[in-house]
């Protein structure tokens, strides 16, 4: 059986469980994203895409990017080598139905991961499905995303675009809000002095409301001082 190192596309299910902060880092082969549930941001520079439950990203070789994933997320996360060829450039996709059956399909496989058996084949035909794809522009967004990537943490929404923000990403606003803001203050914490004033721009009240968001949104504690995502 050949180990996942050497797999020329070597798929991974992420299930989060909890809000999880990425780190910004390079990789060496092209990575695809595809969200089955939830949301989550790709950060690329000082911006922040959303990417809902049925799109997905690819983030060429090299590129340096982080994926923070919202809580109750599931996500496919698809390496392929250089080996092999690659989509042209970085960008957002619109899945086909059969490139999103077969990450799905990925997704729940319960069998062995061999890549000379089935499992293998299926991660073929992904990488088959992807190439004709065409990539977007991260910044070719409709008029909603357009907004929480203006303003991830602080984003106002009329009544009606609440209801389409509810559709589009399994949670209400103020839920997606709360876990954004905890993403920036827990960037910002290890190099503030002024870790009151940090939270109370960010609108919280006091440490116990800060713990008690981090408690819930990423399933333990975060004091100020110590590092964490």
């Amino acid at each position: 059986m050949t180990t996942a190192a050497y797999y020329s596309i070597h798929h991974q299910l992420l299930p989060h469980p909890h809000l999880l902060p990425g780190k910004r880092q390079r990789h060496l082969k092209g990575r695809l994203l595809l969200v089955h549930q939830g949301s989550g941001l790709v950060q690329l520079g000082r911006h922040h895409y959303p990417l809902a439950a049925g799109e997905a990203a690819f983030l060429a070789a090299d590129t340096l990017f982080a994926w923070h994933g919202f809580a109750g997320t599931r996500l496919s996360q698809v390496d392929i080598s250089l080996r092999l060829a690659q989509p042209e450039g970085s960008g957002r996709l619109t899945p086909s139905p059969l490139l999103t059956a077969l990450a799905d399909r990925l997704a729940n496989w319960q069998g062995e991961r061999d890549w000379q058996g089935a499992q293998g084949r299926l991660c073929r035909a992904l990488y088959d499905e992807l190439l004709p794809h065409a990539l977007l522009p991260f910044e070719a967004q409709p008029p909603l995303y357009r907004k929480l990537t203006e303003d991830p943490a602080g984003f106002t929404l009329t009544e009606e675009e609440q209801d389409a923000f509810r559709r589009r990403f399994g949670c209400d606003a103020d839920s997606w809000r709360r876990q954004a803001t905890l993403l920036f203050i827990l960037r910002e914490l290890p190099k503030s002095a002024d870790w009151e004033g940090l939270l109370a721009r960010h609108g919280f009240a006091s440490l116990p409301q800060f713990e008690q968001d981090c408690r819930h949104w990423l399933g333990a504690p975060c004091h100020p001082g110590t590092k964490t995502g």
